[in-house]
């Protein structure tokens, strides 16, 4: 409920500025999120094409897929557009196994949670992200605080997860081998370093670079003076706010890290502002792309049949009169 309350006090903020936004700051802004997206998109292709080798696997596919998973993920908690992603793909793509597809995610995540984990160190270390007591009594729009303050209950639940996770794995290799090689197929591109650093480290580099370009125009857009370095450091507030994707993007333990983060460079109203209006921007451009692409993708999925356009058939034609 303080998720809730905090992120209701921070739109009828961003409302109450909203003439103020600095629109073209915005659009650009929006621009850099899009690129992110398709950079990212082609990536998992790339990964795609090495875990399903002699399949045809199209850029607009996975594009299309990718954005439709970013869509739902944007509006629905607990990454419910990733099984989207999944769907698509397998609809879409000939004989394509869902747990080779799943293990492609994974691989298409590991340069995220370097960079992620660089940055997270690099905004604790500057104090920008608080600490287990400030957790526990000062923000609690936090959906784990709780864990952050039993740390022992926290130790018991890793380790229950922990314990089952062995035993799922050794039922798995022991009993559906067949399961645990689609699974590996999914990882393939990581047997070849140089075609993963050029086919997805690269790409997903770019996108980083898109992303901290995206953040510092939506600071711009909204009027809270910062540079790059601080852009780049912003993003740790989204990456901790989804660990545990409770809520839609985040939304509410995004607005109090960025208000712990910019506390003393802008005014409360303009960091609220500025998480709320970045966040239904992307939001809304994330889902209605999304949409389309969903849109599109289930029309050319092959479970309809085919309606045949042509006259029905009528009686066989009678013989041709004679010419006199």
């Amino acid at each position: 409920m303080d998720s809730v309350h905090d992120f209701w006090n921070a739109t009828t903020t961003f409302a109450d500025q909203l003439s103020e936004v600095g629109f073209g700051a915005l659009l650009i802004a929006i621009g850099f999120q899009v690129a992110n997206l398709v950079l990212r998109a082609t990536a998992w292709r790339n990964i795609l094409i090495a875990a399903l080798p002699g399949r045809r696997v199209r850029w607009r596919t996975v594009t299309g897929a990718y954005l439709a998973g970013a869509g739902v993920n944007a509006v629905v908690p607990a990454r419910g557009g990733d099984v989207m992603k999944l769907f698509l793909v397998h609809r879409s793509v000939p004989e394509s196994p869902y747990p080779t597809i799943a293990s492609s995610l994974i691989a298409e995540t590991l340069f995220d949670m370097f960079v992620g984990s660089a940055l997270l160190l690099m905004a604790f270390s500057r104090g920008l992200i608080p600490g287990t007591p400030q957790l526990k009594g000062h923000l609690g729009a936090f959906e784990w605080s709780f864990f952050a303050g039993h740390g022992r209950l926290l130790a018991f639940v890793l380790a229950g997860l922990l314990i089952a996770l062995a035993f799922a794995m050794t039922w798995i290799e022991g009993h559906v081998n067949r399961f645990w090689e689609r699974v590996k197929d999914g990882l393939a591109i990581l047997r070849t370093p140089e075609r993963y650093l050029r086919g997805v480290v690269s790409l997903q580099a770019l996108g980083w670079a898109c992303r901290v370009l995206g953040m510092y125009f939506f600071l711009e857009a909204f009027h809270v003076p910062a540079g790059l370095p601080d852009a780049a450091l912003a993003l740790s507030a989204g990456s901790i706010a989804t660990l545990m994707p409770l809520t839609p993007g985040g939304a509410g333990p995004q607005q109090a890290l960025l208000l712990y983060m910019f506390s003393g460079k802008a005014s409360r109203s303009a960091v609220l502002s500025f998480s709320v209006g970045m966040q239904f921007a992307v939001t809304i451009t994330t889902a209605i792309l999304g949409a389309i692409c969903i849109t599109l993708m289930l029309r050319r999925l092959p479970w309809k049949a085919r309606v045949s356009h042509q006259s029905p058939p009528g009686p066989p034609p009678g013989p041709a009169p004679l010419k006199p």
